[in-house]
């Protein structure tokens, strides 16, 4: 029997590089009345649908996502600061409930504030694009439906019972976007999301420039 040999260092080389990546996600939060508002209707999802992907999901708004070596995110941190600091605080709309065909519920939001999310993901994606394309090739994903999930990865008996419960129920509740929260987890099993940063919106016109703290 040919014996195979087996470079220990190759192997310690990829267990240190996974222990130094990390999946990164910029969100919005909601207000605690609204956040509140989501995780009822999680709830009611786990217990009356059985979705074991709800209730345990902080309501957030997913503006976008990578996953990349924490020695490369330095340049992700000041393209999110530089958009941030030229876009303006303006109000998120809820408005009604609706599904992806692959599983998921989600709440919708008013038109308006669905377009400056998306105006502002455009922006981030001009800031940091070209280095997660580098750096994250495949791991990284920016915003293009916004919306804050109620439940994910449903059956298709668990997607019909909700949509005949809620698809025409209306979901209205406003609060002011401020800032954007930068959120981090190890790619280790078990690890949870923990938060790394905020960057304030701060409406300043083109070409001012403010050094501030990421932490």
């Amino acid at each position: 029997m040919k014996s195979v040999h087996i470079n220990n260092n190759h192997w310690n080389t990829l267990a240190s590089i996974r222990h130094h990546m990390y999946e990164y996600m910029l969100v919005f939060s909601c207000d605690p009345v609204t956040e509140a508002l989501i995780h009822n209707v999680k709830r009611y999802f786990e217990d009356n649908y059985g979705c074991s992907y709800a209730a345990n999901l902080v309501p957030h708004l997913m503006l976008f996502q990578c996953t990349i070596h924490e020695n490369k995110v330095d340049r992700i941190l000041q393209g999110i600061e530089k958009v941030a600091r030229h876009v303006s605080p303006f109000d998120i709309s809820l408005t009604k409930f609706n599904k992806y065909e692959r599983g998921t519920f989600y709440v919708d939001l008013e038109s308006q504030a669905s377009q400056q999310i998306i105006e502002l993901t455009k922006k981030l994606k001009t800031e940091v694009g070209s280095h997660v394309k580098q750096w994250a090739p495949g791991e990284y994903h920016f915003c293009e439906d916004p919306h804050f999930t109620v439940a994910r990865n449903m059956s298709a008996l668990q997607v019909a019972k909700a949509t005949l419960d809620w698809l025409y129920r209306e979901f209205l509740a406003t609060f002011p976007a401020t800032n954007m929260v930068l959120l981090r987890r190890s790619l280790v099993n078990g690890s949870k999301y923990e938060q790394i940063a905020q960057f304030p919106l701060l409406g300043m016109p083109a070409g001012d420039y403010m050094q501030g703290s990421l932490f």
